[in-house]
């Protein structure tokens, strides 16, 4: 499997509605409390790491990673919620949670290259050892995945993310014929991995532009913002389009339509991840 193909998602599809699903999913990141950026980074880290290892599909991998950080809310929310609870019980209950990370890892990617294609199978003794799973921990991984699902309340679908930088890779970039689709694929997945890992650095950056902190919040939960503006950055990336003030235009207004923002707001964004590349 090439960890690397681009392959249109289901939730990316061209049905008439099909921006409804991210304008839901920017309502629930940006209405919770819990602030995850802190433990998505390793995590992410630890999940891209294996899915290269064990060569897993882009959908497995941004699926996998979406999916965890889901199951940290809704387990934090059900511990908020509990009839009895105190402060010190949650920081408990968090504190065991977090311990067994590696073990949901495992658990989240079973689940998800299931849910991805019914008849795959994972070496999962193998990454459970990648993983670095406690061999102290000897649960059943059904149990564990039950359990997963069951925090979930079987909420799962594929990584909106990939699915609309899919989307618009497929509409903006590839019929401009700068470029391949296999090279756009490449860029598109490592900057996918840099916007995931380094979620808190590039939006933190841009803080201090943005007064309202609610309006930031909503920026910056709109996955549809994130995938736009990474498209941007890839053609920035490629040699024949990164001077061209044409394309740019041509890309970005459309764009900027789709996501339903300013195309200023797109180039901030991108100017924003492309400083994280250079390390600045």
């Amino acid at each position: 499997m090439n960890n690397e193909e681009l392959v249109l998602s289901n939730e990316s599809g061209f049905q008439g509605d099909w921006k409804t699903i991210y304008h839901r999913d920017a309502l629930l990141w940006a209405s919770h409390e819990y602030d995850t950026d802190s433990i998505m980074k390793p995590l992410a880290q630890m999940v891209i790491g294996l899915a290269n290892q064990f060569n897993l599909s882009p959908t497995i991998e941004f699926t996998t990673i979406d999916t965890l950080e889901l199951l940290l809310v809704r387990a934090f929310q059900s511990w908020m919620q509990s009839p009895v609870t105190f402060p010190d019980t949650v920081e408990q209950q968090k504190d065991a949670f977090l311990r067994q990370l590696p073990m949901y890892v495992v658990a989240v990617f079973d689940i998800v290259a299931k849910y991805s294609n019914l008849g795959s199978k994972l070496d999962l003794a193998a990454i459970k050892r990648a993983a670095k799973v406690s061999v102290a921990i000897d649960t059943n991984m059904l149990t564990v995945e039950f359990e997963v699902i069951k925090i979930l309340d079987s909420e799962l679908r594929s990584s909106l993310l990939l699915g609309a930088f899919e989307r618009f890779s497929k509409q903006y970039l590839l019929p401009l014929n700068i470029e391949s689709k296999e090279t756009i694929a490449s860029i598109g997945v490592r900057l996918l991995r840099v916007a995931v890992a380094e979620r808190a650095l590039i939006y933190d950056s841009l803080k201090t532009s943005m007064k309202d902190m609610e309006c930031f919040r909503r920026f910056k939960s709109n996955k549809l913002i994130l995938a736009g503006a990474i498209i941007l950055t890839v053609l920035y990336l490629i040699p024949a389009a990164r001077h061209s003030s044409v394309l740019l235009n041509q890309v970005a207004v459309p764009l900027a339509d789709d996501c339903c923002v300013q195309s200023t707001n797109l180039i901030y964004l991108r100017d924003a991840i492309l400083r994280v590349i250079g390390g600045h």
